[in-house]
């Protein structure tokens, strides 16, 4: 597994108009959409949301470049343990290439067809959200072929996001002091069954399996 840190503009925006007004998680507008809305109305184009992102940029002080080194640096340090982690999780390895591209967007999506992911600029704790997102795609190689047609897409969704409270107890020390994977609200029911079940058998199967049924 080799995950190479990019901050591409056109790839921002396309993060910010496309899944800043609204995800398949969450219905509500990010922050940073809002800004957005309010200085370029209600259907900002690829442009505007260029322009914006430029300005945005500024007035936070954000450095991607910067960003991307210090995200670069910092995931080296633990890529290896959290590897090991994750492969004896899911009883698979990752031998992929991904992309994590920057966003000054708060709401970040992935696509396991094109390897790559998003990392906001505008949270703290960018790293929570790269072990966050590359949980997805070891889950994708273990259950994803073969379970996403049988169990359905809104369910598999359920799954794999409830999954990364895993990341809490197998990587928790991989993530900074005090902070949690928290997941989204409408799976927290899961999540708290997940941490049950992986207590009594810690068999990423097994889990699975309670999970669908």
């Amino acid at each position: 597994m080799y995950v190479r840190f990019e901050y591409n503009r056109e790839r921002d925006a396309w993060c910010l108009l496309n899944k800043g007004k609204s995800s398949n998680n969450s219905p509500t507008p990010t922050s940073v959409y809002q800004e957005l809305v309010t200085q370029a109305g209600e259907t900002p184009t690829p442009k505007d949301a260029e322009l914006f992102i430029e300005n945005y940029i500024k007035q936070n002080n954000l450095n991607p470049e910067v960003w991307k080194k210090d995200c670069e640096l910092r995931f080296i340090l633990l890529a290896d343990e959290f590897q090991a982690a994750a492969e004896k999780v899911f009883g698979v390895s990752l031998d992929k290439e991904l992309t994590a591209y920057l966003t000054v967007n708060t709401r970040c999506p992935y696509s396991i067809e094109e390897g790559y992911f998003f990392v906001s600029m505008s949270k703290p704790h960018p790293l929570l959200t790269v072990l966050h997102e590359l949980w997805h795609f070891y889950t994708w190689e273990r259950f994803g072929e073969s379970e996403l047609t049988t169990i359905g897409t809104e369910k598999y969704n359920e799954i794999k996001e409830a999954l990364t409270v895993l990341l809490n107890v197998e990587c928790a020390n991989l993530l900074p002091e005090g902070v949690v994977d928290k997941g989204y609200p409408q799976h927290q029911e899961l999540r708290e069954k997940i941490l049950g079940w992986w207590k009594e058998n810690p068999n990423i199967q097994y889990v699975w399996e309670k999970a669908k049924s």
